[in-house]
């Protein structure tokens, strides 16, 4: 079983507290550290250096935004997953720019947080589905799509397709009649083609290029 070690910052005490408890319980999670604000979180993560840092969005002095864009520059190995109460389009565009690698509301049950962590620590993003779509569907397509999405195969535009929703690889290999680690193969080499870092990149440009209805998402 893998292990991934856990850095969480929130400047609520109590909400803090409560978060260390649920986790700490999980076999496969070791809490190495606890910060109140953004820049004790970026401290911590350059000594202690976290598979993934949980982070809040509203902290005293430097945010959880701030603290994100730091950490992604000084120990970019550390993955950053936002944990937050705000259902926001703009809060989850920005922690994308961030660097962020998820983005989960506070109300989340346990056991679908430890999916997040899980899928992000094995190098897939997640993100809240509906705040996902809203986002996409406020991207202004292009009419004469992208040259990049002509090199994909048909079998990676579907793949593609499938992002702009939330899929897991394991979810995407279901509906293909696939294996996962077939899907994950083709993930990759979409974002090598189309030189994007990370699915929720891949996700807008194939909403800009046409390949999905904005009224379906």
């Amino acid at each position: 079983m893998n292990r991934y070690r856990i850095l969480i910052a929130d400047d609520h005490e109590l909400a803090r507290s409560g978060l260390v408890a649920v986790l700490a319980s999980a076999p496969e999670l070791e809490i190495v550290g606890e910060a109140a604000d953004g820049m004790t979180a970026v401290a911590l993560s350059e000594t202690l250096r976290p598979d993934i840092a949980l982070l809040d969005i509203r902290m005293g002095g430097m945010d959880g935004l701030e603290a994100a864009a730091e950490i992604r520059q000084r120990a970019p190995e550390t993955l950053i997953i936002m944990l937050t109460m705000h259902d926001s389009v703009d809060y989850l565009e920005a922690a994308i720019k961030a660097g962020a690698s998820g983005y989960a509301l506070k109300d989340i049950r346990r056991d679908a947080l430890l999916q997040v962590i899980a899928n992000v620590a094995a190098g897939q993003s997640f993100f809240d589905v509906d705040l996902m779509r809203r986002l996409l569907r406020r991207v202004s397509p292009e009419p004469a799509g992208d040259a990049a999405i002509e090199r994909l195969t048909v079998r990676e535009r579907e793949i593609l397709v499938r992002l702009t929703t939330g899929e897991t690889n394991k979810e995407i290999a279901r509906s293909l009649g696939i294996a996962p680690g077939t899907v994950k193969v083709h993930v990759e080499r979409i974002l090598d083609k189309l030189q994007v870092t990370d699915r929720t990149q891949a996700a807008v440009m194939a909403v800009r290029a046409g390949l999905v209805d904005q009224d379906s998402l």
